[in-house]
């Protein structure tokens, strides 16, 4: 049991517990010992003041020494204690315990080192007793004679004794409480360890899905939220791992067997004339292209997530790399009769790479250009904001809606929103990936909205340098019918 967590916290607790109780232990012994010793010879100073009052009563009285000791003799079984009766010499005339008779003690002097009350304590070691010796200070002494309580030293110091049980039961009852406490939180605080590292075992299976209950503000707490997001990435990567893995066989896949097919086709004689294997050949060359493209997406992508392409850092106005974006692109628009606006003013300057910029904005213009039905419309709009410092682009087409359990997703790699539409020549599906990628590298962010009836919009947020006024620059709207 030791070996784990919780066991190593609960020896530890326990421990902590044991020695804190010997200490607390030691220290009530030791201030019960020196004021059970004080209560005991203030008990016995007392005994002493009245004992030899009544020795000076008979004293004056004129009753005989061996009354007077036969009396102190009753009393002291009476009272539970020795009684000595000295002459003014020190010279014992009556020991009730019959050791000390005729011996000579030497009594306390004038001048006590220690007064409890009414009575002067002193210890005598002359007997090698081991005895504390108490008399009455002297106002209070018979003319003649000397009153002496005696104790031995023992029982003094075992006074405390007497407390001893109760302290004992006290400190068991004490330490079963800490121990329960102590497991109840030990408890508490290993329960969600244990269960991380049942997750963290169970994910290093291969098993991702993990999910711990917790929470609240402590380290504990925190702990296991981290943890669960953590798992959450780790799924979420190990998914899109395990998409990117289908969708690239399935993108490779597809032009591989066009390519296969009519290149075996040219081979085993199937095509016989100079027709046919113009056409095979102008579609093998267009699956290859293909193909290409789709590595070379791939390449890129993976270039720009691991930080190997280097992004320039250099002045951008925003309005002209859009208008040369849609000039390079409007030619798509041949045969259709979408309408394609602009809406942009000039001044607006952000720092990064135009290269890389505008491989952004052709890619959700293509994108959008793409989704957009024939008579529809494709708006692309550049707000400046001096407020927030930062320059917003929104691209938005009609026609297509995005369901909202999709737009978390869009910019993954390879996602469709419609799945019939992949792998028929509408985008390698890495385009709104490399979007967000360049589109972070700028520290900037982009988002998708969707709506059934308003079509779907692609906005990119971008850090703005600069906003210079410059009269605005006007763009017809494009139809090509």
């Amino acid at each position: 049991m030791l070996r784990g967590l919780r066991g190593r916290l609960i020896a530890s607790y326990v421990l902590v517990i044991f020695v804190c109780l010997v200490l607390a232990g030691s220290a009530v012994v030791i201030v019960l010992r020196d004021s059970q010793q004080k209560g005991r010879l203030d008990e016995i100073g007392y005994l002493s003041v009245l004992t030899s009052l009544q020795v000076r009563a008979f004293e004056l009285a004129g009753v005989p020494t061996p009354q007077i000791a036969f009396m102190l003799r009753e009393q002291s079984r009476a009272l539970g204690v020795r009684v000595i009766l000295a002459d003014r010499t020190g010279r014992v005339l009556e020991d009730t315990d019959d050791e000390l008779d005729g011996q000579v003690v030497r009594l306390p002097g004038p001048e006590p080192t220690d007064r409890r009350g009414t009575a002067f304590r002193a210890y005598f070691a002359a007997t090698d007793q081991g005895m504390f010796l108490v008399s009455p200070p002297l106002d209070m002494r018979p003319t003649n004679y000397a009153v002496i309580l005696a104790i031995p030293q023992a029982n003094v110091a075992a006074a405390w004794l007497e407390l001893a049980p109760s302290l004992g039961m006290a400190a068991a009852v004490a330490l079963v409480v800490s121990i329960l406490v102590a497991l109840f939180l030990t408890r508490s605080i290993s329960r969600p360890l244990v269960r991380m590292t049942r997750a963290s075992e169970e994910m290093a299976r291969g098993r991702y899905d993990q999910s711990i209950p917790g929470g609240g503000t402590d380290e504990i707490g925190r702990l296991a939220t981290a943890f669960n997001e953590m798992a959450r990435q780790v799924s979420a990567s190990d998914r899109a791992m395990r998409d990117f893995l289908a969708n690239v066989s399935h993108e490779l896949k597809t032009p591989l067997t066009s390519i296969r097919g009519f290149s075996q086709a040219m081979l085993d004689g199937t095509i016989r004339d100079a027709d046919g294997y113009q056409r095979a050949a102008t579609i093998i060359d267009d699956e290859t292209n293909r193909m290409r493209g789709l590595v070379d997406d791939l390449l890129t992508l993976s270039k720009i997530e691991s930080g190997q392409i280097a992004m320039d850092d250099a002045r951008v106005d925003i309005d002209g790399l859009l208008r040369e974006t849609v000039r390079r692109s409007d030619w798509q628009l041949e045969g259709r009769e979408t309408r394609l606006t602009l809406d942009s003013r000039p001044g607006a300057i952000v720092r990064g790479d135009a290269r890389w910029l505008a491989q952004v904005f052709s890619n959700l213009l293509d994108n959008a250009m793409r989704h957009a039905p024939r008579a529809g419309r494709i708006t692309i709009r550049a707000v400046a904001r001096a407020d927030s410092n930062d320059v917003t682009i929104s691209v938005h087409n009609t026609g297509s809606f995005i369901p909202p359990e999709d737009l978390p997703r869009v910019f993954e790699r390879f996602f469709q929103v419609d799945r019939s539409r992949a792998g028929r020549g509408h985008g390698s599906g890495l385009g709104l990936a490399i979007v967000r990628e360049v589109v972070q590298a700028h520290s900037g962010t982009v988002i998708a909205t969707s709506d059934e009836r308003d079509g779907t919009t692609f906005v990119v947020h971008l850090p703005l340098h600069e906003l210079t006024a410059s009269p605005p620059i006007p763009f017809a709207p494009r139809r090509v019918a």
